[in-house]
């Protein structure tokens, strides 16, 4: 697969996420999201970066970070090996912790800051974790409202963007998180996965591609997919009323796998060997179940009937 296009500045501002292999947890236990703030800790020392936001999920982590200088990647390294070291080493595991390389969206944070740190932390509200965000210790939202001191994250950034008096600011905040709980993830509206801001920050990044040469290592089309596994697998279980192991199970007769394996080949940037790794299956066979699987729904009207009531969700999302 391509490699996306990685724009790293001094004085930039970052979205930067992170995924467990195979999407399994990065964190098994509160200890280990300790140690993880500790590395973070020492990354934004060592590297020189500030923190404005963070959310660790189970098997995946958020941050909004500004890079002083021209090294977003070699910190971000640091912070996932050392990290992905301590945690095989704690844990007895082998083999890689995180899924591929991190990603990382350009961000201009005059216009997207507070929306950037309102999505970030509604995190474990979204995934149905919490009933309120402030019994979520995980997240940097708490130093926002001063329920929690931190030495980690710089919440003024954001809240002055929103009042210049630190208290006003901090009910703002909550009333803002709290009345846009169903916010979108707004880096969809990125450009090609690049970048996220208005119309003058994209011309500026796009001036900066230009003048780099880096052109034509803007991803294809076909690599700037909303959709993620996660978005098909949940849309499939909502779609059909099925739960998602279903969708997963090997048993004969069973059509969800292999729409799944269809969906995901056809609408997803993953290449056949990793979605292989996702169905326990070699990269031929993947290819050979879409096919297969394509060819049924041209010829059986009611396996093409629920191919496309989830292709129309997907569509929705």
């Amino acid at each position: 697969m391509t490699r996306p296009l990685r724009l790293s500045f001094e004085n930039a501002f970052y979205h930067i996420t992170a995924r467990g292999n195979r999407r399994e947890d990065i964190f098994y236990s509160s200890r280990d999201k300790e140690i993880f703030l500790k590395r973070l800790k020492e990354m934004l020392i060592k590297y020189s970066m500030i923190c404005y936001a963070y959310c660790l999920m189970d098997n995946h982590y958020h941050l909004f970070i500004k890079t002083n200088k021209s090294n977003l990647s070699q910190g971000i390294h640091y912070l996932n090996s050392s990290y992905a070291n301590w945690f095989r080493n704690k844990h007895q595991i082998i083999g890689p912790l995180f899924q591929g390389r991190f990603k990382s969206i350009l961000v201009d944070a005059d216009n997207y800051a507070l929306t950037l740190s309102a999505y970030i932390h509604l995190n474990p509200l979204r995934a149905g974790r919490i009933k309120q965000l402030e019994d979520y210790p995980w997240s940097s939202y708490l130093d926002y409202l001063n329920l929690r001191k931190s030495d980690i994250t710089d919440p003024s950034f954001v809240l002055k963007s929103i009042d210049h008096d630190t208290f006003k600011a901090m009910s703002k905040y909550r009333e803002y998180v709290t009345e846009n709980q169903d916010i979108k993830n707004p880096l969809r509206e990125s450009y090609h996965h690049i970048a996220l801001g208005s119309e003058t920050f994209i011309e500026r990044v796009k001036e900066k591609i230009e003048h780099l040469g880096l052109r034509r290592e803007i991803p294809s089309t076909r690599f700037l997919s909303k959709y993620d596994v996660d978005t098909i697998i949940t849309i499939m279980t909502q779609a059909l009323h099925i739960e998602r192991s279903i969708i997963f199970d090997k048993k004969r007769g069973n059509l969800n796998r292999p729409l799944a394996i269809y969906l995901i080949k056809r609408f997803t940037p993953l290449s056949l060997s990793e979605i292989g790794k996702l169905f326990k299956m070699d990269y031929s066979a993947v290819s050979q179940a879409a096919k297969r699987f394509e060819q049924k729904s041209g010829v059986n009207h009611e396996i093409k009937e629920v191919m496309q009531r989830v292709i129309t969700a997907l569509k929705e999302v």
